[in-house]
Parts: C-alpha cells; structure tokens; sequence
C-alpha cells in the first residue's frame, strides 16, 4: 500500500494580488516550478503571454464539466523558473478544468492522457508526486505532499 498523501489547505484572500501568490509560490517551490494543464483552445489571450514557453504535447478534442460544445484542448506545461505565469494560470482556474502546479518533470508521462484517459489528476497519485491544485472559485491552494 502507497503512502497516504499529506494535503494542507492555504486559503486565498478574495483580493489575492499577482505579487502576494507569486510569494506564496515561492515559498513553497524554491526553484522552478512546472505548470501543467489542457488550455482550451478558446483562451488565445493565455497563449498569447506565454508566447513559446507553453510546451504542447498533444491536442485533445474534449467535452469537459464547463465547455460547451465541444473544443480542443491543448495538453501540454511551462517551466516556470521566474514563478512569471502561475498567476495568470490562477486567474483562469474556474474555467480550466485540468490545472496542476509540481516541482518535478512529468512531461514524459503527459503523452498516456488522451481522450479515453483524461485524468491528468490520477497521474499524480499514482505516481506520488507532490503537486498543487487550486480549490473551487480561486479559493485555496491544495498543497499533496508523499
């Protein structure tokens, strides 16, 4: 049996500015950190300010939980060393259905998400890879440490 992951809450001010939960981040992630995520292809302004530095893996044609009709998304992440996008990925949280924040390169394992295998969270677990996701409504930080 795997060990029990360790999840600890950090509750985000309403008001959150960019530099106080880029501070937040840096606390937790000392060094560079790995945004991971299927941007649905409707967020032109996202991929706009990430310019090159989104990584795309794989285009997944999808009906998720909150897009309707049917879109395509693009799997893929951004190594973030300068913690310059995290922001931005948190303000478009409530619309993006596949959000993860880690330390480590998963990059290798994103080509086993397809259609068929969407879970991109399930990865993590199995996995036991620390990692950070974003509660409902941008309201807290869910921190799963192994």
């Amino acid at each position: 049996m795997g060990n029990v992951p360790k999840v600890r809450k950090i509750m985000l001010d309403e008001e959150i500015d960019e530099q106080e939960f880029v501070g937040i981040f840096n606390s937790i992630y000392k060094h560079e950190c790995y945004i991971y995520a299927i941007i649905p292809e409707w967020e032109d302004e996202l991929f706009n300010s990430l310019s090159n530095d989104f990584i795309i893996v794989n285009k997944i044609s999808f009906p998720l939980v909150r897009i309707f009709p049917r879109t395509i998304g693009f799997l893929g992440y951004v190594i973030d060393s300068k913690k310059q996008y995290v922001f931005e990925f948190y303000l478009r949280s409530t619309t993006m259905d596949f959000l993860v924040f880690s330390e480590s390169d998963i990059s290798p394992h994103l080509n086993n998400i397809n259609k068929k295998n969407i879970d991109f969270y399930k990865m993590f677990e199995s996995n036991q890879i620390p990692h950070i996701t974003i509660g409902p409504d941008g309201q807290w930080l869910n921190i799963v440490e192994y």
